[in-house]
């Protein structure tokens, strides 16, 4: 059973299998070619230095230095006050400090809301305009929160007889 369809598959899977192999014996004679590094004085032209250098030795030292580079630059941020420079980055103390302050806001905040709707409701009184049922229920909580007193005897029998005149 030839078919001529997977001799050509094959065929052409061996072709490409031997241009990559090509490839690939051209990059390692590349990097096994040694070559010389000289550090020479441009006055006398002596030779100051020299190093017989191959493409995997370069490429070795290149990425070794990278890599030392970075590790080194985390090591200086991570260890000194250099991270204080670091846009957003915050010390555990300041973000105490910002939540208890957010916290004050946040009840500050409530307290002149409170504060406000019984100023309406005063005024409302005052002017005359009748009080709407949110603005009561804000009022005596406010008012219940506020005013924290004992109630005597004279003063709830006082309380039931006004109330008892304004049911007539």
């Amino acid at each position: 059973m030839d078919n001529p369809w997977i001799n050509r598959i094959s065929e052409k899977g061996a072709a490409v299998r031997l241009r990559l192999s090509n490839k690939w014996q051209e990059l390692s004679e590349q990097l096994s070619h040694k070559h010389r590094l000289s550090v020479m004085d441009t006055d006398t032209l002596k030779e100051k230095f020299s190093m017989e250098l191959t493409g995997t030795n370069i490429f070795t030292i290149v990425g070794i230095s990278t890599i030392t580079l970075i590790v080194l630059t985390i090591l200086l941020i991570s260890f000194t006050p250099l991270h204080n420079l670091i846009p957003g980055y915050i010390k555990p103390s300041q973000r105490e400090e910002i939540a208890h302050s957010a916290q004050m806001i946040d009840s500050l905040e409530q307290v002149i809301d409170q504060h406000e709707q019984m100023i309406f409701a005063i005024q409302a009184v005052i002017n005359g305009k009748p009080i709407t049922e949110t603005q009561q229920t804000q009022v005596e909580a406010v008012s219940q929160e506020a005013i924290r007193y004992q109630h005597s005897k004279a003063d709830s029998l006082l309380r039931k007889e006004i109330e008892a005149k304004h049911k007539k």
